[in-house]
């Protein structure tokens, strides 16, 4: 895939060492996740982050090729964007200052098909329909 880094990878790497806790929510708002083990003196917080493949190419490289693939036939409307989610782990000092992040990838749950036939080739319907309408799981 042809794009670039999040503006957040930029934002860490020019701050190691500068960046602290207070700039880093002012510009992310609250962490997802906050760990601060009583045995040390590191604080590490998470967000993650869910972005789309337009928000990861903003020079728009993927929708020229979608527009010149429907130009070239292609099927009614452009095919459904990936989506990316990215878990930033952020580890400060004791003094609140950012001193290393990573980025991972985490997985993007993918929604249940409601409409899946089970192997007696019933449509199998979601449980909360069935509760809704009486019927025991």
């Amino acid at each position: 895939m042809v794009g670039c880094a999040p503006w957040r990878d930029d934002f860490f790497d020019s701050g190691v060492g500068v960046l602290t806790q207070t700039d880093v929510k002012e510009k992310l708002g609250t962490p997802h996740l906050v760990n601060e083990p009583l045995l040390s003196d590191e604080t590490t917080w998470s967000y993650r982050h869910v972005l789309s493949e337009s928000e990861l190419d903003p020079w728009g490289f993927k929708t020229i090729g979608q527009e010149a693939g429907s130009l070239l036939g292609g099927a009614n409307g452009l095919p459904q964007e990936k989506i990316y989610c990215y878990v930033y782990t952020l580890t400060f000092d004791k003094d609140a200052v950012l001193r290393h992040w990573e980025r991972e990838l985490c997985e993007v749950p993918t929604p249940p098909n409601l409409f899946e036939k089970g192997l007696s080739g019933k449509l199998r319907l979601p449980p909360f329909v069935n509760a809704y309408r009486g019927i025991p799981a």
